[in-house]
């Protein structure tokens, strides 16, 4: 009997699921498709049908979590006003420090499990290629933009690391100054 669309979705979701609470639970020396097969409740067969192995399967975490991050960033945006400078910087902040404290471990996890691998590399730098571009073309200084975008994606690998330097209330103070900083048209 064949899977609907919907159940085939469901699978694939829960696959992913799987392997990311065995990336952030156990480390990727735990992460193999029998593993993940075992977490979701599907066999090693479903699992591959979905990805055809381990590394589409990290690749299908990284696109995830791009997915999710980039649907956030939307929805900020729809808040700010077009045309100001600043726009997309004060988005990518409150994006980010709304989701800080969520499953944001599974960056370094996924980081260390694609390490070797240059082709997932190239992808992540040209998604980080493309957020520097878009913060220096918002409108205020690029050096300013630059250091604003910095500061962010540094709370975001600290976090990621478990590093967590900020507690709550400080946190809100660093995303409060660096929400004025765009604020900031001309020095």
């Amino acid at each position: 009997m064949r899977k609907t669309k919907e159940e085939a979705m469901k699978t694939r979701e829960a696959v992913l699921k799987a392997a990311a609470q065995i990336i952030v639970r156990l480390g990727v020396g735990a992460f193999t498709i029998d593993a993940v097969a075992q977490e979701a409740g599907v066999t090693k067969g479903g699992v591959l049908h979905h990805f055809h192995s381990k590394e589409a399967l990290i690749d299908g975490l990284i696109a995830q979590v791009t997915e999710m991050f980039n649907a956030r960033l939307a929805r900020e945006l729809e808040a700010e006003p077009a045309g100001q400078p600043g726009r997309w910087l004060r988005a990518y902040i409150r994006m980010i420090f709304s989701v800080q404290h969520e499953n944001i471990n599974l960056i370094p996890a996924i980081a260390s499990a694609v390490a070797a691998d240059h082709e997932t590399i190239e992808r992540i730098r040209r998604s980080m290629d493309e957020s520097q571009v878009a913060a220096v073309d918002d409108g205020l200084d690029p050096t300013l933009a630059t250091i604003i975008r910095l500061a962010v994606d540094g709370v975001v690998f600290t976090s990621a690391f478990n590093l967590n330097v900020l507690d709550k209330e400080t946190s809100q103070r660093v995303a409060d100054e660096l929400l004025r900083l765009t604020r900031q048209v001309s020095f």
